[in-house]
């Protein structure tokens, strides 16, 4: 009696094991697409921001689509200690929508000299969504203008390290990611014939887009 008594019961634990497992397969796909959101999110954001750099958008208008106001709470005491939280961050907001804004401005102001040093061969769009000089003919016939590609081009990565820092802290994803991104903007928006970093196998080498 007891044997019949146990083998329903091991039955059912087996099922009840079966069921866990079936959960557990359903629900694994969906960090999949929140991470799929994310790099679209931020596929986004870095194509407005070369927009930006080009004119073809206000720097105001890629910032507003990157930072968003807080919603404000009701009336309760939770309301008012969430209010003051959300205040504070909003500032810090502020001040990084403020050097976001200055760096794309910047990118602006520099944008016709890069686009040059990026047709003549003096610089290259690195895979870490940076630039790169590139000694050729020209810069090495002509220090001066070697010199000017350098500093120039030192201004724009400083700029571009800032507005990918302030994509990843905004929106809480790594800098890599962006990094990411943005390298695939950039070459988008590159010239043609221009130098840009290619992965063959585990290296980054240099070609002519």
């Amino acid at each position: 009696m007891k044997a019949h008594v146990v083998i329903p019961l091991l039955m059912l634990a087996g099922l009840a094991l079966l069921g866990a497992t079936c959960r557990h397969e359903v629900v694994t796909p969906e960090p999949i697409k929140i991470e799929v959101t994310i790099r679209q999110d931020i596929h986004h954001y870095t194509h407005q921001v070369n927009e930006a750099a080009a004119g073809k958008i206000s720097a105001e208008e890629a910032a507003e689509a990157l930072f968003a106001e807080p919603a404000s709470g009701g009336g309760s005491l939770l309301h008012e200690i969430e209010r003051l939280f959300i205040n504070e961050a909003y500032a810090a907001g502020e001040d990084a929508k403020a050097t976001f804004i200055a760096a794309l401005k910047a990118r602006q102001g520099r944008y016709a000299t890069m686009q040059q040093y990026l047709s003549d061969g003096s610089v290259g769009e690195n895979h870490q969504g940076l630039l790169s000089f590139r000694a050729n003919d020209k810069t090495r016939s002509n220090p001066a203008y070697a010199n000017a590609v350098r500093q120039t081009m030192a201004a724009e990565n400083a700029d571009r390290e800032t507005i990918i820092s302030i994509i990843a802290a905004q929106k809480g994803v790594a800098v890599s990611l962006v990094r990411e991104e943005q390298f695939k903007a950039n070459v988008a928006a590159a010239p043609a014939g221009a130098w840009i970093e290619v992965k063959q196998g585990n290296t980054w080498v240099w070609s002519q887009k």
